[in-house]
């Protein structure tokens, strides 16, 4: 990767983690300049659009990080209620490891910034339909129909997404293991009933 790519690539990892820790409104671009290293030009450079151009950027890739990490987990699950279990205990760990001092950059950036910022707001919607479109499919494998896959995707992206939430308040990793245990056998029910 090329130096200057490296150096926008930074200054995006940065922006992701500190929304994910503090949120967006909380975190200016001083702070996301001090954490990274970088000179003001070179934010301005790579994002002329300033932190708006920086968060969508900042979803985006963290969007894309989680993308891959699933649909790879998908790849070697042997069914969906394994996928995620396997996700959940991931995420347990994460949030565990961080002392649950994170969150997820996109639900963070996406509540403070939706509607009010359309390029929040779709490249949020973006990576959710990404997230959907990865469970769906791992769900169609195993026997749903379309309708029934796209709707228990959304659930279990949204209800994974306020155990994050519910974990990083209760400071354990029990809302996150028990939501996606229960996202599973609700799963193996309607599996069972193909």
């Amino acid at each position: 990767m090329p130096a200057a790519a490296k150096h926008r690539e930074h200054l995006i990892q940065t922006a992701a983690k500190l929304f994910r820790q503090r949120g967006y409104a909380a975190t200016g671009l001083n702070d996301i300049l001090r954490e990274s290293g970088a000179p003001k030009g070179s934010l301005y450079h790579y994002f002329p659009g300033g932190k708006e151009e920086l968060g969508v950027a900042a979803v985006r890739w963290a969007g894309e990080r989680g993308r891959n990490t699933l649909a790879q987990m998908a790849a070697e699950a042997t069914d969906t209620p394994t996928l995620l279990r396997a996700y959940a205990a991931q995420l347990a760990g994460w949030m565990s490891a961080s002392d649950y001092r994170d969150g997820c950059p996109i639900a963070t950036c996406l509540l403070e910034t939706a509607p009010a910022s359309s390029a929040m707001t779709v490249a949020g919607r973006t990576v959710f339909a990404d997230w959907c479109a990865v469970l769906q499919q791992a769900l169609q494998r195993d026997g749903l129909d379309e309708d029934a896959a796209r709707r228990l995707a959304q659930l279990a992206v949204a209800s994974l997404e306020g155990a994050l939430l519910l974990a990083r308040v209760a400071g354990s990793d029990q809302p996150i293991v028990e939501t996606a245990e229960e996202v599973a056998a609700l799963v193996r029910l309607r599996m069972a009933a193909v």
